[in-house]
């Protein structure tokens, strides 16, 4: 029996395509993920987790947390929330037994809770045999179902400016850059229709979409990253992923392709994390942020079909709240969450408020981790940690007592520089100016469209 859904259909749309979750059949739009789809047909669990198997389902939105990892077209570890939805795509849930829940035989057997820290943790053999049990479980999904169709390959890249994160300030700075005539590099790993969704401002032309950066080498002097998502550029052949070479297929199977980007100065542009919010049953089927459902809704055209409410604090928390039309409470207020498979209702001190979808607004962390690996020195936020920089928005390298940077590096392989929610929300404006500057470069008058 189909559950009551969170989301129903926008004005004018219906369902144009079909994807498969689990061997059932879900209706979706071409504008959907995997993710929206799935919250959209009533299906909220995509995974169990690793160790306990408790129910799991899609919470940022984003493309931050990881536990909307899905098994699409026989390939493992897939980012719901970040993948279109394709006509036949089949998915599958990971570390899932259909109907058998080991979460209640669990809690039959600690009725206390589970304190993993401390279980079994003498005698020594039967420590031996819980942790050989312990590491059987845990895991991502299985192998894929076939090789890749072809060899992998690289792809080298040397701009002048490498820019990560295509929000509004990684597009400003990329467009001053790019009209002074500079060579740039705009990546983000979320497709043209995601980044349009979250701000319709124009997609600078030096922008590949659809690639994620996920590690910076400082000794090596160069940045890595693969492709997260098929996106197909206006330039591309129809059956061609944009990040792919010619002579290889695309589609499931199709061959995994690295990135090498050897800039002399980079640009990070990468907003914030969402959090989650300490209360019980955060982690039910169902809680999602509210800022990545907010996100959902305008690229999908979605709305909402039954009552959601906003836990959080602040203005802008009101904000999620207003915007969704949403009962707003308070961190304090919650005694808990209601739910197992799926959210049911929100429990406070004085009322049971039912609802389809809870949303989390937390405050954002800095996505810190990249400028970390490329040698920033850091500074604790509040929230989080962000990189240390100068008035202008160049990052500081780490002293001498970390083993990857000198005091500072004598010849490091490139300037470092923050915008948006990593460096006092600048707005590309003034990085891009003070890069231009450093260079002898004239600074474009900036524009205001």
């Amino acid at each position: 029996m189909r559950r009551a859904t969170p989301l129903r259909d926008g004005p004018g749309q219906a369902p144009a395509l079909t994807l498969h979750f689990d061997g059932a059949p879900v209706p979706a739009d071409p504008r959907d993920t995997v993710a929206s789809a799935l919250i959209a047909a009533g299906e909220l669990m995509t995974s169990r987790s690793a160790k306990y198997r408790r129910p799991r389902g899609a919470y940022c939105l984003l493309g931050d947390c990881g536990t909307c990892l899905v098994r699409i077209d026989g390939e493992p570890n897939v980012r719901a929330c970040l993948t279109p939805v394709r006509d036949g795509m089949q998915v599958s849930s990971q570390n899932s037994y259909g109907d058998l829940d080991p979460t209640a035989l669990i809690d039959a057997v600690f009725p206390g809770g589970i304190d993993h820290h401390h279980l079994v943790v003498r005698p020594r053999l039967a420590n031996s045999v819980m942790q050989g049990v312990a590491r059987n479980l845990t895991g991502f999904g299985i192998l894929p179902d076939h090789a890749p169709a072809g060899p992998a390959w690289r792809e080298e890249h040397v701009p002048e400016v490498l820019v990560v994160g295509a929000g509004r300030s990684g597009r400003v700075a990329a467009a001053r850059l790019l009209a002074a005539g500079l060579d740039v590099l705009l990546l983000d790993r979320r497709d043209r229709d995601d980044l349009l969704a979250w701000d319709p401002a124009p997609l600078p032309a030096a922008l590949r979409p659809g690639l994620g950066v996920f590690a910076a080498y400082p000794h090596e002097g160069l940045w890595a990253a693969a492709a997260a998502i098929a996106d197909e550029g206006p330039n591309q052949h129809p059956n061609q992923h944009p990040n792919q070479h010619p002579n290889q297929a695309n589609g499931p199977g199709a061959a995994p392709t690295l990135h090498i980007i050897r800039p002399r100065h980079v640009i990070l542009a990468l907003g914030g994390h969402l959090p989650t919010i300490p209360v019980t049953g955060n982690d039910i089927p169902g809680v999602v942020s509210a800022r990545g459902l907010r996100h959902l809704l305008a690229r999908t055209g979605r709305t909402l079909a039954g009552p959601v409410v906003v836990i959080g604090a602040g203005a802008a928390a009101r904000a999620h709240a207003d915007a969704l039309g949403a009962a707003l409470v308070g961190p304090d207020e919650v005694r808990r969450i209601v739910g197992r498979r799926r959210v049911k209702a929100v429990e406070t001190a004085t009322a049971r408020l039912v609802a389809r979808l809870v949303a989390l607004a937390p405050e954002p962390a800095p996505a810190c981790e990249l400028a970390a690996q490329a040698g920033a020195a850091l500074r604790w936020t509040g929230s989080g940690f962000a990189p240390i920089c100068d008035p202008d928005g160049r990052v500081q390298l780490r002293a001498a007592e970390h083993p990857l940077a000198d005091d500072p590096p004598a010849n490091p392989p490139w300037t470092l520089w923050a915008t948006g929610a990593l460096n006092q929300h600048d707005a590309g404006e003034a990085v891009a100016a003070a890069l231009l500057r450093q260079l002898g470069r004239p600074v474009p008058k900036a524009s205001h469209d």
